[in-house]
């Protein structure tokens, strides 16, 4: 059995939470993959690789739209959401999950993470801090 890595995990819940709370999939699939890359720039922020870099250059964030993805707590720009510096599009998402894991592996893991969040209530999927800690925290080291 193949392993399957946080990073996917969490894009396809955050995608299938997406979903839930009404956004079109391809949408969604953007926003799945931009958690994920959110999630990831945290914990290598917590072990100081990030400050690190920031440091080395600095930066002038581009204007971003605060409303789109407020529930997710993201930025967005030019209509996607927006994290660590670039775009996010439903390409990435594929090329995060089928691409990676082949088109089987992504299936059964798109089917892992609808029927989760199929019973989450719509309260948690609304808060980003009660979403990772009673959802993704629960369900990380799930088998597919």
């Amino acid at each position: 059995m193949q392993k399957i890595g946080r990073f996917a995990k969490m894009a396809a819940l955050q995608k299938h939470r997406a979903l839930a709370l009404g956004y079109p999939e391809d949408e969604a699939e953007a926003i799945g993959v931009a958690e994920a890359t959110k999630y990831a720039i945290f914990k290598s922020q917590a072990g100081g690789k990030a400050r690190e870099r920031s440091q080395a250059r600095p930066h002038r964030a581009p204007a971003t739209d605060d409303e789109r993805y407020a529930v997710f707590e993201l930025k967005a720009r030019e209509g996607r959401p927006y994290v660590g510096q670039r775009r996010y599009g439903p390409e990435d998402y594929q090329r995060a999950l089928a691409l990676r894991y082949g088109r089987e592996v992504a299936e059964r893991l798109e089917d892992w993470a609808a029927r989760i969040i199929a019973e989450v209530p719509e309260e948690t999927l609304k808060n980003e801090r009660k979403f990772f800690r009673e959802v993704w925290v629960v369900h990380r080291d799930d088998p597919v």
